[in-house]
């Protein structure tokens, strides 16, 4: 809706006026060039009773400019087909009065209404009706021009004519149609659009547009409104002007999502989702000018509809003091609300396989989180609709992610020399742990009993802090959706030693959170911390665990409550310890799991009993890999290398 409006100042309130109309006025009638109406006029034109043989001979015999010409042989035609639209017993008789094709076109649709009125339709029906009678009128007017055309008698006066005619027809059925659906939707339509900015220095844009129908029922009349107010607090440069110009296109793509509306003949119905929006402008967003933006949506729409009032609000900022970045999303629609919020650094690098990684571990925990807590369901526990919402706002959340980190990168380049380094030297580290873990044929790595859906190694991206979240109000049930990521990066000096410590970690929730206790619960951490020494990796630690918290209830109707059926409690957990000091390989590998399974007997006997059942394997490996003979043979060099061995230990468990 408002892409383009910064570049006329005074061209914004005409540019939004236009854009708030596009979707708020209703159509006379539907465009004769949509499927639909195709189809109708089609059918109409197979079923009308064909024009009499009387006419058509006339017609035919009627070859002279003046008979080509003449009005009348059109209105002939054109009646014939109007009058079909009636039924048998609605057929008006006109005596010795000729009607108008205007006057027989109203009376169609008037008479239809008056059928169902007859029947006690209500208004929905009666609004059918009205959409088939004003396609149904179209289509005498296209059967008209087609019998002419198929006699070689439409020229330009006849086609005139017709188009002239059905101009008047739709004027006339304007008043009565928009009143029609007025008094069925007469609560009030709102819209509102408001967007503030604000400058890195210090000043603030903002901008409100709003507007609504309704329907007077004193009188009759239909009642639109429209207001709109921009404001600058303080003066833009050129530079501010061109990098807010970037957020409104950004937004205004979004509200035009937002606002989106599917139209039928003569009623527009806003549909607001997510499924369409992008926040990929975020990557590019201007940080040397700007510090941020607030952005609310939404629509109040009429009980009739059963849509009730949709909001979405957005924030986005950064903070160059602490090299941060934070956005904040929440969107209601009806039953359905949807959060999420992310916190990140603006310190960071390209990694694609990292993105990938993360994007990856997102869709897994939306997939353990979206399905009901039974082993053997993969249904959503939020319906159809709701999980399509769901989806759709996770989507979002994850464009969020990607267009930030991107951000982050882009941002980090501009940073000062130090903080450049900082950069650098993580991904100087990132790269020899990958090399190691990736090409070292010596490498054992950790156990595969519960992949690493995190991903192995440094990632070079941006820290960051977020989560999502989901929630459907089914009255008495209200299942929940909960899914949080976050990566925490920090770097340590200690003599010629220097390091990298990083953890990944992933969860996944799910719980009803009134009558019904069922949840599950999904933990993964994934920690790395290395030693360097003269640009060698000589030491990495790397652990990976994995917790996962069921439980399931069923609801006993002689009890009046819900009863546990299962309980389970898992836990993975790998580990890796390596040490490579003067080419001596050495690494420690341990897995272990664990569960622990409660059960309802189902015995018609023991069914207050549990049947539990138990499981724990734990595995341990050392691996020593080089040139031991020199270790047993030199005590010189057995002592180096437990000195160097010791030093690298006691920086790891500093750490």
């Amino acid at each position: 809706m408002v892409n383009s409006i910064l570049g006329n100042h005074a061209n914004l309130s005409a540019l939004l006026a236009q854009s708030v109309n596009n979707t708020s006025q209703s159509s006379v009638s539907p465009s004769l060039h949509t499927s639909s109406d195709l189809q109708a006029i089609n059918a109409l034109h197979t079923n009308a009773p064909k024009i009499t043989d009387e006419l058509l001979s006339q017609l035919n015999n009627d070859t002279t400019d003046e008979a080509l010409a003449s009005d009348q042989k059109v209105e002939d035609v054109l009646q014939q087909q109007l009058i079909s639209l009636f039924t048998i017993s609605s057929t008006p008789s006109f005596n010795s009065y000729k009607p108008s094709n205007e006057e027989l076109a109203v009376r169609t649709v008037i008479t239809s209404q008056h059928a169902g009125l007859l029947k006690n339709e209500n208004s929905t029906q009666l609004i059918e009706r009205l959409n088939t009678s004003v396609k149904n009128i179209q289509g005498a007017y296209a059967n008209t021009s087609d019998i002419l055309s198929s006699l070689g008698q439409l020229g330009h006066e006849q086609k005139t004519f017709l188009a002239s005619s059905q101009q008047r027809v739709e004027r006339t059925l304007n008043p009565y149609m928009e009143s029609l659906n007025r008094a069925k939707y007469e609560d009030d339509d709102n819209y509102l659009f408001e967007l503030s900015v604000k400058t890195k220095e210090g000043d603030v844009i903002n901008i409100t547009f709003n507007s609504s129908q309704g329907y007077d029922e004193e009188t009759g009349e239909a009642i639109d409104g429209f207001g709109i107010s921009y404001e600058v607090n303080g003066n833009l440069s050129e530079a501010e002007h061109a990098a807010l110009t970037q957020v409104m296109a950004g937004v205004g793509e979004m509200a035009d999502e937002f606002f989106k509306v599917n139209e039928n003949s003569f009623n527009p119905i806003t549909v607001p989702n997510q499924s369409d929006m992008s926040l990929d402008f975020l990557a590019g967003f201007n940080s040397q000018q700007l510090a941020g933006f607030n952005v609310s949506f939404s629509t109040t729409q009429n009980d009739a509809l059963d849509s009730g009032e949709d909001t979405l609000d957005l924030s986005y900022s950064i903070d160059e003091a602490s090299n941060q970045q934070a956005l904040v999303f929440k969107a209601e629609s009806g039953k359905n609300d949807i959060d999420f919020a992310l916190d990140m650094s603006t310190i960071g690098a390209k990694d694609t396989q990292q993105m990938q990684q993360y994007l990856a571990s997102l869709d897994q925990s939306l997939e353990d989180s979206r399905v009901k807590s039974t082993e053997d369901s993969k249904d959503s526990a939020f319906g159809r609709k709701g999980d399509e919402t769901m989806q759709q706002g996770f989507a979002l959340f994850k464009g969020a992610f990607t267009s930030m980190s991107s951000a982050a990168e882009r941002y980090s380049n501009l940073e000062s020399l130090a903080e450049q380094q900082f950069n650098d030297g993580r991904a100087m580290i990132a790269d020899l742990v990958d090399n190691m873990i990736t090409n070292d044929a010596r490498y054992q790595g950790l156990g595969n009993k519960a992949p690493n859906t995190l991903g192995p190694g440094i990632s070079k991206l941006a820290d960051f802090d977020a989560t999502f979240s989901y929630v459907l109000d089914n009255g008495d049930y209200q299942p929940k959706s909960t899914i949080e990521l976050s990566q925490v990066t920090e770097q340590a000096q200690l003599g010629d030693l220097s390091g990298v410590t990083q953890s990944k970690n992933v969860s996944s929730h799910f719980d009803y959170q009134y009558s019904r206790p069922d949840y599950y619960d999904k933990e993964e951490s994934y920690n790395v911390g290395t030693a360097v020494k003269n640009k060698e990796l000589v030491g990495l630690d790397q652990s990976h665990e994995v917790d996962v918290d069921t439980k399931i209830f069923e609801f006993n109707p002689q009890t009046n409550q819900y009863e546990l059926q299962m309980a389970m409690q898992e836990q993975t957990i790998s580990k890796s310890d390596i040490r490579l000091i003067d080419d001596i390989w050495l690494e420690e590998n341990e897995n272990s799991y664990s569960m622990h399974k409660k059960e309802r007997d189902e015995s018609d006997d023991k069914q207050d009993d549990f049947i539990e059942t138990n499981r724990h394997s734990h595995t341990k490996l050392v691996t020593l890999i080089g040139d031991l003979d020199k270790l047993a043979e030199n005590k010189n060099v057995r002592r180096e290398y437990l000195t160097n061995l010791s030093q690298v230990n006691f920086f790891m468990d500093k750490k």
